[in-house]
């Protein structure tokens, strides 16, 4: 027999397990309840929390409602603007229209020439020949009455000048008059 076969047939012994002892039973007794806290502070502490909860939510909810008062202001401005600025460029249209800048250039005593010119911006060249426009002669039966009105307009304009240039020179005249006195009393010597 090889040697692993014989250590393989050890005799075996029959394990001894222990005795199982008895414990002793611990002594059972009455032991007073441990002091509970209140409820009542849980309960406060989650009132206070909901009441707070709320009362922030009640800010917010004004601060939204101040909001939305304030953008509908602002957006009836913006409205009430939009108008205004479109009424102010249908008057700019209107006012830059070809018959009423012809209009205001005929009150202003512009006329129409008939040669058109074009000048180039980028080089400065002129296309076309300018020429000097020069209004139409209207013939009127008002003249001789508009001749008449003009001279006798003019003549009374050479007569308010002539009264005028003759004060102006009687007070040159007075002036010379006080600037001889003077220099003469200044030229004798004092006695």
């Amino acid at each position: 027999m090889s040697q692993s076969a014989a250590a393989a047939r050890v005799p075996t012994r029959p394990i001894a397990r222990p005795v199982a002892r008895e414990r002793p039973q611990p002594r059972l007794r009455v032991v007073a309840p441990a002091p509970r806290r209140s409820a009542g502070g849980l309960a406060l502490l989650s009132v206070g929390l909901l009441g707070l909860g709320l009362l922030v939510l009640l800010l917010l909810n004004i601060s939204i409602g101040k909001g939305a008062y304030a953008l509908t202001e602002l957006q009836r401005q913006q409205r009430q603007l939009a108008e205004e600025r479109q009424a102010l460029a249908e008057q700019v249209e209107a006012s830059s229209a070809p018959q009423k800048l012809a209009a205001a250039a005929a009150k202003l005593g512009m006329v129409p020439n008939a040669s058109t010119v074009f000048v180039k911006v980028p080089d400065g060249t002129v296309q076309g020949k300018p020429e000097e426009a020069k209004a139409p002669v209207k013939s009127s039966a008002k003249a001789p009455e508009t001749a008449k009105k003009t001279v006798s307009a003019l003549a009374a304009v050479a007569a308010a000048g002539k009264k005028v240039a003759e004060k102006q020179a009687a007070a040159d005249q007075a002036a010379a008059e006080a600037d001889d006195k003077a220099a003469k009393a200044t030229a004798e010597p004092s006695p």
